[in-house]
Protein backbone atom coordinates (compact mmCIF):
# COMPACT_ATOMS: atom_id res chain seq x y z
CA UNK A 1 0.00 0.00 0.00
CA UNK A 2 1.36 2.88 -1.05
CA UNK A 3 1.81 6.24 1.38
CA UNK A 4 -0.87 8.48 0.41
CA UNK A 5 -3.38 4.92 -0.08
CA UNK A 6 -2.33 4.47 3.92
CA UNK A 7 -3.57 8.37 4.69
CA UNK A 8 -6.42 7.98 3.11
CA UNK A 9 -7.15 4.80 4.70
CA UNK A 10 -6.33 6.87 8.20
CA UNK A 11 -7.93 9.49 7.91
CA UNK A 12 -10.88 6.98 6.87
CA UNK A 13 -10.52 5.15 10.04
CA UNK A 14 -10.28 8.81 12.00
CA UNK A 15 -13.79 9.90 10.37
CA UNK A 16 -15.34 6.58 11.58
CA UNK A 17 -14.00 6.61 14.84
CA UNK A 18 -15.66 10.32 15.26
CA UNK A 19 -19.03 9.80 13.37
CA UNK A 20 -19.65 6.55 15.54
CA UNK A 21 -18.19 8.42 18.88
CA UNK A 22 -21.15 11.12 17.75
CA UNK A 23 -24.07 8.59 17.09
CA UNK A 24 -23.21 6.66 20.39
CA UNK A 25 -23.57 9.93 22.46
CA UNK A 26 -26.67 11.02 20.84
CA UNK A 27 -28.07 7.27 21.68
CA UNK A 28 -27.26 8.08 24.93
CA UNK A 29 -30.92 9.48 25.77
CA UNK A 30 -32.57 6.18 24.88
CA UNK A 31 -34.82 5.36 27.79
CA UNK A 32 -34.41 2.26 29.44
CA UNK A 33 -35.00 -1.00 27.61
CA UNK A 34 -35.65 -4.62 28.21
CA UNK A 35 -32.96 -6.33 30.19
CA UNK A 36 -30.88 -3.91 30.96
CA UNK A 37 -32.11 -4.13 34.56
CA UNK A 38 -31.26 -7.76 34.57
CA UNK A 39 -27.90 -7.36 33.31
CA UNK A 40 -27.33 -4.06 35.24
CA UNK A 41 -28.26 -6.41 38.55
CA UNK A 42 -26.09 -9.62 37.39
CA UNK A 43 -22.97 -7.40 37.08
CA UNK A 44 -24.11 -5.84 41.05
CA UNK A 45 -24.25 -8.87 42.06
CA UNK A 46 -20.44 -9.78 41.09
CA UNK A 47 -19.41 -6.64 42.67
CA UNK A 48 -21.29 -6.06 45.54
CA UNK A 49 -19.74 -9.79 46.35
CA UNK A 50 -16.37 -8.51 45.56
CA UNK A 51 -16.48 -5.35 47.64
CA UNK A 52 -17.86 -7.24 50.85
CA UNK A 53 -14.13 -9.57 50.18
CA UNK A 54 -15.82 -12.47 48.43
CA UNK A 55 -14.07 -12.73 44.97
CA UNK A 56 -15.22 -16.10 44.61
CA UNK A 57 -18.72 -14.85 43.81
CA UNK A 58 -17.30 -15.25 40.37
CA UNK A 59 -17.58 -18.99 40.97
CA UNK A 60 -20.91 -18.98 42.76
CA UNK A 61 -22.83 -16.35 40.81
CA UNK A 62 -24.31 -16.00 37.54
CA UNK A 63 -27.34 -13.93 37.20
CA UNK A 64 -29.46 -14.83 34.56
CA UNK A 65 -27.31 -18.51 33.68
CA UNK A 66 -28.98 -18.26 30.00
CA UNK A 67 -26.29 -16.27 29.29
CA UNK A 68 -22.37 -16.42 29.78
CA UNK A 69 -20.73 -14.47 32.28
CA UNK A 70 -17.84 -12.32 30.64
CA UNK A 71 -20.28 -9.03 29.69
CA UNK A 72 -21.40 -9.25 33.37
CA UNK A 73 -17.80 -9.03 34.59
CA UNK A 74 -17.23 -5.80 32.53
CA UNK A 75 -20.43 -3.78 33.96
CA UNK A 76 -19.31 -5.10 37.18
CA UNK A 77 -15.82 -3.33 36.85
CA UNK A 78 -17.68 -0.29 36.01
CA UNK A 79 -19.87 -0.75 38.99
CA UNK A 80 -16.79 -1.19 41.41
CA UNK A 81 -15.54 1.83 40.10
CA UNK A 82 -18.79 4.07 41.73
CA UNK A 83 -20.18 4.13 44.23
CA UNK A 84 -22.51 1.16 45.57
CA UNK A 85 -26.05 1.47 44.40
CA UNK A 86 -29.53 0.23 45.71
CA UNK A 87 -29.73 -3.41 45.03
CA UNK A 88 -31.43 -4.16 41.61
CA UNK A 89 -34.95 -6.02 42.48
CA UNK A 90 -35.50 -8.88 40.49
CA UNK A 91 -38.10 -9.30 38.30
CA UNK A 92 -39.29 -12.08 35.95
CA UNK A 93 -38.37 -11.52 32.03
CA UNK A 94 -41.73 -10.82 31.28
CA UNK A 95 -41.98 -7.45 33.57
CA UNK A 96 -41.40 -3.99 32.33
CA UNK A 97 -37.76 -2.11 32.66
CA UNK A 98 -37.34 -1.44 35.83
CA UNK A 99 -37.12 2.22 35.45
CA UNK A 100 -35.86 3.02 39.02
CA UNK A 101 -32.30 2.40 37.85
CA UNK A 102 -29.45 4.95 39.22
CA UNK A 103 -29.20 6.78 36.19
CA UNK A 104 -25.59 7.58 36.60
CA UNK A 105 -24.36 4.21 36.81
CA UNK A 106 -26.84 3.37 34.34
CA UNK A 107 -24.83 6.21 31.78
CA UNK A 108 -21.55 4.78 32.98
CA UNK A 109 -22.31 1.20 31.92
CA UNK A 110 -23.49 2.41 28.87
CA UNK A 111 -20.46 4.60 28.09
CA UNK A 112 -18.48 1.02 28.19
CA UNK A 113 -21.15 -0.53 26.13
CA UNK A 114 -20.92 2.30 23.48
CA UNK A 115 -16.70 2.09 23.76
CA UNK A 116 -16.77 -1.63 22.56
CA UNK A 117 -19.57 -0.72 19.62
CA UNK A 118 -16.86 2.51 18.71
CA UNK A 119 -14.27 -0.02 18.38
CA UNK A 120 -15.75 -2.04 16.45
CA UNK A 121 -16.74 -0.10 13.85
CA UNK A 122 -13.08 1.44 13.80
CA UNK A 123 -11.59 -2.13 13.02
CA UNK A 124 -13.94 -2.99 10.66
CA UNK A 125 -12.68 0.01 9.36
CA UNK A 126 -9.58 -0.96 8.66
CA UNK A 127 -11.31 -4.13 6.86
CA UNK A 128 -13.52 -2.03 4.17
CA UNK A 129 -14.43 1.79 5.36
CA UNK A 130 -17.18 1.83 3.86
CA UNK A 131 -18.90 -1.42 5.65
CA UNK A 132 -17.85 0.46 8.47
CA UNK A 133 -19.62 3.41 7.59
CA UNK A 134 -22.67 1.30 6.88
CA UNK A 135 -22.51 -0.82 10.48
CA UNK A 136 -21.74 2.36 11.91
CA UNK A 137 -24.97 4.13 10.95
CA UNK A 138 -27.08 1.16 11.35
CA UNK A 139 -30.09 2.72 13.72
CA UNK A 140 -29.82 -1.04 14.91
CA UNK A 141 -26.36 -1.49 16.05
CA UNK A 142 -26.01 1.92 17.48
CA UNK A 143 -29.05 1.15 19.42
CA UNK A 144 -27.69 -2.24 20.68
CA UNK A 145 -24.30 -1.14 21.33
CA UNK A 146 -25.26 1.91 23.49
CA UNK A 147 -27.39 0.02 26.01
CA UNK A 148 -26.76 -2.42 28.49
CA UNK A 149 -27.29 -5.57 26.46
CA UNK A 150 -24.71 -8.51 25.63
CA UNK A 151 -24.45 -7.48 22.07
CA UNK A 152 -20.84 -4.80 22.04
CA UNK A 153 -18.27 -6.95 23.20
CA UNK A 154 -18.91 -10.36 21.49
CA UNK A 155 -19.57 -7.95 18.33
CA UNK A 156 -16.38 -6.53 18.20
CA UNK A 157 -14.69 -9.48 18.97
CA UNK A 158 -16.30 -11.99 16.55
CA UNK A 159 -15.02 -9.34 14.29
CA UNK A 160 -11.54 -9.81 15.46
CA UNK A 161 -11.53 -13.36 15.50
CA UNK A 162 -12.75 -13.76 11.59
CA UNK A 163 -10.66 -10.29 10.58
CA UNK A 164 -7.46 -12.22 12.27
CA UNK A 165 -8.25 -15.52 9.94
CA UNK A 166 -8.92 -13.82 7.16
CA UNK A 167 -4.97 -11.81 7.58
CA UNK A 168 -3.26 -14.87 8.44
CA UNK A 169 -4.03 -16.33 5.42
CA UNK A 170 -1.78 -13.41 3.26
CA UNK A 171 1.41 -13.81 5.61
CA UNK A 172 4.53 -15.65 4.26
CA UNK A 173 5.69 -15.66 7.87
CA UNK A 174 4.96 -19.52 9.02
CA UNK A 175 5.49 -17.88 12.94
CA UNK A 176 3.21 -14.70 12.32
CA UNK A 177 0.28 -16.91 10.75
CA UNK A 178 0.56 -19.42 13.65
CA UNK A 179 0.35 -16.14 15.66
CA UNK A 180 -2.44 -14.49 13.62
CA UNK A 181 -4.65 -17.58 14.18
CA UNK A 182 -3.90 -17.78 18.07
CA UNK A 183 -5.23 -14.73 18.07
CA UNK A 184 -8.28 -14.96 16.17
CA UNK A 185 -8.91 -18.26 18.32
CA UNK A 186 -8.52 -15.93 21.60
CA UNK A 187 -11.33 -13.53 19.78
CA UNK A 188 -13.44 -16.36 18.97
CA UNK A 189 -13.48 -17.80 22.73
CA UNK A 190 -14.19 -14.36 24.12
CA UNK A 191 -17.01 -13.88 22.06
CA UNK A 192 -18.67 -16.59 22.70
CA UNK A 193 -17.34 -16.17 26.15
CA UNK A 194 -20.22 -12.41 25.55
CA UNK A 195 -23.08 -14.71 24.05
CA UNK A 196 -23.35 -17.73 22.78
CA UNK A 197 -24.74 -17.38 19.28
CA UNK A 198 -21.67 -15.57 17.89
CA UNK A 199 -20.19 -18.63 17.60
CA UNK A 200 -21.44 -18.62 14.19
CA UNK A 201 -18.49 -16.57 13.59
CA UNK A 202 -16.28 -19.35 14.66
CA UNK A 203 -18.33 -21.82 12.75
CA UNK A 204 -18.15 -20.14 9.53
CA UNK A 205 -14.06 -20.22 10.09
CA UNK A 206 -14.05 -24.09 10.14
CA UNK A 207 -16.36 -23.83 7.26
CA UNK A 208 -14.18 -21.91 5.63
CA UNK A 209 -10.98 -24.54 6.70
CA UNK A 210 -13.25 -27.24 4.97
CA UNK A 211 -14.30 -25.74 2.15
CA UNK A 212 -10.73 -25.02 1.20
CA UNK A 213 -9.34 -28.37 1.82
CA UNK A 214 -12.13 -30.01 -0.20
CA UNK A 215 -10.63 -27.62 -2.67
CA UNK A 216 -7.00 -28.80 -2.42
CA UNK A 217 -4.97 -26.64 0.01
CA UNK A 218 -3.63 -28.78 2.63
CA UNK A 219 -5.48 -29.26 6.03
CA UNK A 220 -3.53 -30.02 9.06
CA UNK A 221 -5.89 -31.37 11.55
CA UNK A 222 -3.16 -30.70 14.54
CA UNK A 223 -3.37 -26.86 13.95
CA UNK A 224 -7.40 -26.72 13.25
CA UNK A 225 -7.60 -28.44 16.88
CA UNK A 226 -4.91 -26.59 18.50
CA UNK A 227 -7.27 -23.32 17.29
CA UNK A 228 -10.53 -25.38 18.48
CA UNK A 229 -9.22 -25.95 21.84
CA UNK A 230 -7.66 -22.61 22.36
CA UNK A 231 -10.83 -21.02 21.52
CA UNK A 232 -12.39 -23.22 24.26
CA UNK A 233 -9.91 -22.03 26.95
CA UNK A 234 -10.63 -18.02 25.86
CA UNK A 235 -14.18 -18.91 26.66
CA UNK A 236 -13.86 -20.89 29.85
CA UNK A 237 -11.18 -18.74 31.15
CA UNK A 238 -13.89 -15.39 30.98
CA UNK A 239 -16.61 -17.27 32.46
CA UNK A 240 -14.90 -18.46 35.86
CA UNK A 241 -18.55 -19.55 36.88
CA UNK A 242 -18.43 -22.55 34.48
CA UNK A 243 -15.13 -23.63 36.35
CA UNK A 244 -16.48 -25.99 39.49
CA UNK A 245 -19.36 -27.98 37.02
CA UNK A 246 -18.55 -27.29 33.32
CA UNK A 247 -20.38 -30.03 31.71
CA UNK A 248 -23.86 -28.95 34.41
CA UNK A 249 -23.48 -25.94 34.52
CA UNK A 250 -23.56 -25.40 30.15
CA UNK A 251 -26.07 -27.65 30.21
CA UNK A 252 -28.04 -25.75 32.50
CA UNK A 253 -27.75 -23.10 30.52
CA UNK A 254 -27.81 -24.22 26.98
CA UNK A 255 -31.54 -25.97 28.18
CA UNK A 256 -32.59 -22.40 28.84
CA UNK A 257 -33.27 -21.32 25.36
CA UNK A 258 -35.50 -24.27 23.99
CA UNK A 259 -37.46 -23.80 26.43
CA UNK A 260 -37.97 -20.08 26.34
CA UNK A 261 -38.17 -20.08 22.61
CA UNK A 262 -41.45 -22.19 23.02
CA UNK A 263 -42.69 -19.64 25.93
CA UNK A 264 -46.27 -17.62 25.86
CA UNK A 265 -43.59 -14.87 25.92
CA UNK A 266 -41.81 -15.39 22.65
CA UNK A 267 -44.96 -17.43 21.25
CA UNK A 268 -47.19 -14.25 22.10
CA UNK A 269 -45.37 -12.13 19.76
CA UNK A 270 -46.81 -13.66 16.90
CA UNK A 271 -43.65 -12.64 14.46
CA UNK A 272 -43.25 -14.77 11.75
CA UNK A 273 -40.47 -17.12 10.25
CA UNK A 274 -39.09 -13.92 8.44
CA UNK A 275 -39.36 -11.05 10.83
CA UNK A 276 -35.67 -10.67 10.82
CA UNK A 277 -35.79 -9.47 7.74
CA UNK A 278 -38.77 -7.19 8.44
CA UNK A 279 -36.58 -5.58 11.03
CA UNK A 280 -33.82 -4.97 8.35
CA UNK A 281 -35.65 -3.76 5.78
CA UNK A 282 -36.65 -0.45 8.37
CA UNK A 283 -34.69 1.35 10.84
CA UNK A 284 -35.55 1.32 14.86
CA UNK A 285 -39.33 2.30 15.29
CA UNK A 286 -39.53 2.85 18.48
CA UNK A 287 -37.52 6.17 19.50
CA UNK A 288 -39.10 8.77 16.37
CA UNK A 289 -39.84 11.49 19.01
CA UNK A 290 -36.64 11.02 20.89
CA UNK A 291 -34.02 12.82 18.16
CA UNK A 292 -32.09 9.69 18.92
CA UNK A 293 -30.56 8.93 15.52
CA UNK A 294 -29.70 11.16 13.17
CA UNK A 295 -29.10 8.52 9.87
CA UNK A 296 -31.82 6.33 8.83
CA UNK A 297 -29.94 4.31 6.18
CA UNK A 298 -31.15 0.85 7.59
CA UNK A 299 -34.07 0.21 4.29
CA UNK A 300 -31.16 0.92 1.76
CA UNK A 301 -28.92 -1.75 3.25
CA UNK A 302 -30.66 -5.10 3.02
CA UNK A 303 -31.17 -4.46 -1.25
CA UNK A 304 -27.19 -3.56 -0.93
CA UNK A 305 -26.25 -6.70 0.47
CA UNK A 306 -28.83 -8.84 -1.44
CA UNK A 307 -26.26 -7.15 -4.29
CA UNK A 308 -23.51 -7.79 -2.53
CA UNK A 309 -23.22 -11.69 -1.61
CA UNK A 310 -21.68 -12.34 -4.56
CA UNK A 311 -18.70 -10.57 -4.68
CA UNK A 312 -18.61 -11.18 -1.35
CA UNK A 313 -18.66 -14.89 -1.50
CA UNK A 314 -16.20 -14.55 -4.44
CA UNK A 315 -13.50 -12.14 -2.33
CA UNK A 316 -14.01 -13.00 1.04
CA UNK A 317 -15.82 -15.76 1.08
CA UNK A 318 -15.27 -16.23 5.31
CA UNK A 319 -17.51 -13.17 5.72
CA UNK A 320 -20.00 -15.11 3.19
CA UNK A 321 -20.36 -17.90 4.87
CA UNK A 322 -20.80 -16.14 8.30
CA UNK A 323 -23.35 -14.47 6.84
CA UNK A 324 -25.31 -17.08 5.02
CA UNK A 325 -24.95 -19.47 8.45
CA UNK A 326 -26.14 -15.77 10.07
CA UNK A 327 -29.27 -15.80 8.54
CA UNK A 328 -30.24 -19.28 8.51
CA UNK A 329 -30.03 -18.85 12.33
CA UNK A 330 -32.02 -15.84 12.53
CA UNK A 331 -34.64 -17.94 10.64
CA UNK A 332 -35.14 -20.69 11.73
CA UNK A 333 -34.66 -19.45 15.71
CA UNK A 334 -37.94 -19.16 17.07
CA UNK A 335 -37.19 -16.28 19.03
CA UNK A 336 -37.02 -13.56 17.12
CA UNK A 337 -35.57 -10.49 19.25
CA UNK A 338 -34.09 -7.22 17.16
CA UNK A 339 -30.79 -7.46 18.81
CA UNK A 340 -30.00 -10.81 17.59
CA UNK A 341 -28.85 -8.63 14.40
CA UNK A 342 -25.84 -7.81 15.87
CA UNK A 343 -25.04 -11.83 14.92
CA UNK A 344 -24.45 -10.99 11.55
CA UNK A 345 -24.16 -6.74 11.84
CA UNK A 346 -20.55 -7.02 10.25
CA UNK A 347 -20.63 -9.57 7.28
CA UNK A 348 -24.09 -7.69 6.58
CA UNK A 349 -22.24 -4.40 6.45
CA UNK A 350 -19.39 -6.01 3.97
CA UNK A 351 -22.10 -7.77 1.78
CA UNK A 352 -24.09 -3.82 1.86
CA UNK A 353 -20.41 -2.51 0.93
CA UNK A 354 -19.65 -5.17 -1.89
CA UNK A 355 -22.93 -4.26 -3.21
CA UNK A 356 -22.05 -0.52 -3.33
CA UNK A 357 -18.69 -1.62 -4.99
CA UNK A 358 -20.64 -3.54 -7.65
CA UNK A 359 -22.96 -0.74 -8.83
CA UNK A 360 -19.88 2.20 -8.89
CA UNK A 361 -18.27 -0.42 -11.45
CA UNK A 362 -21.02 -1.20 -13.23
CA UNK A 363 -22.08 2.10 -13.87
CA UNK A 364 -18.82 3.49 -14.40
CA UNK A 365 -18.44 0.68 -17.20
CA UNK A 366 -21.58 2.35 -18.92
CA UNK A 367 -19.77 5.27 -20.74
CA UNK A 368 -16.85 2.93 -22.12
CA UNK A 369 -19.72 0.85 -23.83
CA UNK A 370 -21.59 3.31 -24.98
CA UNK A 371 -18.08 4.66 -26.77
CA UNK A 372 -17.03 0.99 -27.70
CA UNK A 373 -20.78 0.85 -29.42
CA UNK A 374 -20.31 3.73 -31.74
Amino acid sequence: MSRSARALRLGAVGLIAALSLLLHAQAARLPVDFDEDDYMRGGQIIADGIRAGNPAILLQQNYRIEHPQFVKIFVAAVMLGREPIQRIPELPVTANPYELLHRPTLAAVRRMESAFGIVAAVALATVSPVAALLLTTSTWVIKYTSQVMLESVPLLFSLIGVALYEFARSLASARRRRLANLLSAVAIGLAVGGKYPYAIAGLAIVVDRLRRARRGERLRIGEALGWSAVAALAFFAVNPYLWSDPIGRLAASAAYHPAYASSEQVQSTGFPMWQQLIWLMQSVPWHDGQGVFFVKLDAAMLPLALIGVVPLARRRPVYAIWLGLGAAALLLWPTKWPQYLLIIAVPYALSGAAGIALIVRTVAAIPRRILRGR
